[in-house]
């Protein structure tokens, strides 16, 4: 099989062609990749984040065909479309599993995080994180939205803001820019923060029905931004809610600095190290921080069928599998022009 491996931290993934073919085993599924999306969380694993086990095949963004079926499996057949999910084989026993947060259970495999994930040419999945695909939503479409677009729904669900306020995307890259769209969609007012001018340049140039309301630029200073959200959205003092799309801890601290009071701070970004907070966010403005993260498997199905539904989207940079792979992904992920996900094509279509 071939794929894409960390054999080593901090070290540049190597392309094999030797690799086994995963073992299918009772209760999961053997699903043919067709794309791997490069997702942030990817940079993390290959720095030793996740003490992962080496080598590793690395990959949690996985779309493709199911190959083969595990005994026990329902729902699901042979040549089904598939999106495959983070986790894999919790416990089925402990107190996560049985109130229906089986993601926390303490045994749960991470594809990609600490073992094997799917930038390689077959992957493990497990039915309870796998969601069916639409014939119609192309492999490359989907892959981006097994972890951005899953998190930034389930994200912007968990700030809890009444309809009609106002939700700031802080970071309008790979996530950013499905989460300004999804705040559109459940009925908010849009805020998008980015100093880049890529992402904010897609963010404006999406249907007025999906772009954000506001377009704010935080090098321009904090004054500057809660004066231009009182001008444009009727005296607002700050937002109601903020969703941080990316690591720069100065995301966060800008973030904090235009919520209004009792706002809610959801925190999705992945910075290495620890977060600062000031004590005033708490003591004097009655901040709530509420972690983000992936949805449920029901939730992901039901951000998938609304992508494809009300034709949302999703902004993609392509790369060919194979020895050049990491090194041309690479340039693309940190050059200056960056925008929206960038992934792998593992096979056509």
């Amino acid at each position: 099989m071939k794929g894409l491996v960390i054999e080593e931290f901090e070290k540049p993934y190597s392309f094999r062609t030797d690799l086994p073919t995963p073992e299918l085993e009772p209760g999961l599924m053997l699903v043919k990749v067709k794309v791997a999306g490069f997702c942030h969380t990817e940079l993390l694993v290959l720095d030793g984040e996740y003490h992962s086990q080496l080598p590793m095949i690395p990959g949690h963004e996985n779309v493709g065909v199911i190959a083969a079926i595990g005994e026990a499996v329902t729902g699901f057949n042979v040549g089904d479309r598939v999106g495959v999910g983070l986790f894999r084989k919790a416990c089925g026993q402990c107190r996560e599993c049985a109130n229906g947060t089986s993601n926390f259970c303490s045994s749960v495999e991470l594809a990609g995080l600490n073992v094997d994930g799917g930038m390689a040419e077959y992957v493990l999945a497990d039915p309870a994180w796998t969601v069916h695909l639409p014939d119609e939503m192309p492999f490359v479409k989907a892959a981006p939205l097994m972890c951005a677009g899953s998190t930034v729904y389930n994200s912007i669900k968990r700030a809890n803001l009444a309809k009609g306020g106002i939700i700031g995307i802080i970071g309008l890259g790979g996530l950013g820019h499905l989460a300004v769209q999804f705040a559109k969609l459940l009925g908010y007012q849009c805020v998008g923060v980015d100093t880049r001018r890529a992402p904010r340049d897609l963010v404006a140039s999406l249907p007025s029905t999906f772009s954000a309301d506001l377009l704010i630029d935080p090098s321009e200073g904090t004054e500057a931004a809660l004066s231009t959200i009182s001008a444009s959205l009727d005296g607002a003092t700050g937002l109601g809610a903020a969703i941080v799309c990316t690591d720069a801890i100065e995301a966060y601290r800008f973030a904090t600095s235009i919520l209004a009071k009792h706002g809610i701070l959801v925190a999705v970004g992945q910075p290495k190290g620890e977060i600062p907070f000031h004590w005033s966010t708490f003591v004097s403005q009655d901040i709530t921080i509420v972690p983000g993260g992936l949805g449920s498997n029901a939730m992901t199905q039901q951000m998938i069928n609304i992508v494809q539904e009300k034709e949302l989207h999703v902004e993609v940079k392509e790369f060919p599998f194979g020895t050049d792979t990491f090194e041309r992904l690479m340039n693309e992920y940190r050059s200056e022009g960056m925008s929206g996900k960038v992934v792998i094509r593992i096979e056509d279509e």
